[in-house]
């Protein structure tokens, strides 16, 4: 079992820790909000991309700072989302 401080990250379907895998970003409320029903929680690009029935792509993600290719490590899988 995860420490509580680390529970916060770890993927709502799943259960990987998100910030160990560096799968850290948002996605615009509304795609979000089309599978979690509330803004809480975090889910890692496979289960977010399994919920919608799509692969992720550039235009899902605002143009926010944590969403930025040189804004903490990112993992490939995340970094190929945000760069296409």
């Amino acid at each position: 079992m995860a420490d509580k401080p680390r529970r916060r990250f770890l993927c709502l379907d799943c259960g990987v820790d998100t910030g160990k895998i560096h799968e850290h970003y948002f996605v615009h409320t509304h795609i979000w909000l089309s599978v979690v029903a509330t803004i809480k929680g975090m889910l890692c690009v496979e289960c977010l991309e399994i919920r919608l029935g799509k692969k992720l792509e550039r235009k899902d993600f605002p143009d926010v700072i944590i969403n930025k290719p040189s804004f903490e490590p990112k993992s490939a899988r995340l970094m190929a989302r945000l760069v296409a």
